[in-house]
């Protein structure tokens, strides 16, 4: 299954937070981050999935080498917070391996990114 902006994983997509697995959750939101640090994406076309601070600092990240075309998720990690809040770990990267670490909360009937770290 592939994950859309309209039609989200499908563990994510119900009007109840509680029924999202927290590893659906963040590789929705994980994979369309991603899109955008490594170029793909514009930030602005996922802006109902970020929150305005997290959109504001995307705008000026880019990793090193995120042009690459080895540069990949290669994993996501994540752990249930409260029903509605999820914390994850992504390994990303081609040569040189990162984490990026975010958190996200159901607010207004879907799931934002609140909280992005590139470590």
């Amino acid at each position: 299954m592939t994950a859309s902006l309209t039609d989200p994983v499908r563990a994510a997509d119900s009007t109840e937070p509680q029924k999202s697995s927290a590893t659906a959750v963040a590789t929705f939101l994980g994979e369309h981050v991603f899109a955008v640090l490594a170029g793909r994406v514009s930030p602005l076309a996922i802006r109902e999935h970020l929150s305005g601070p997290v959109l504001s600092s995307m705008l000026g990240i880019r990793p090193h080498g995120a042009q690459s075309p080895d540069y990949r998720l290669r994993s996501v990690h994540a752990c249930p917070i409260t029903p509605s809040r999820v914390e994850a770990c992504l390994l990303v990267g081609a040569h040189r391996v990162r984490a990026l670490v975010l958190r996200a909360e159901w607010v207004a009937g879907r799931w934002i990114c609140t909280r992005l770290s590139l470590v």
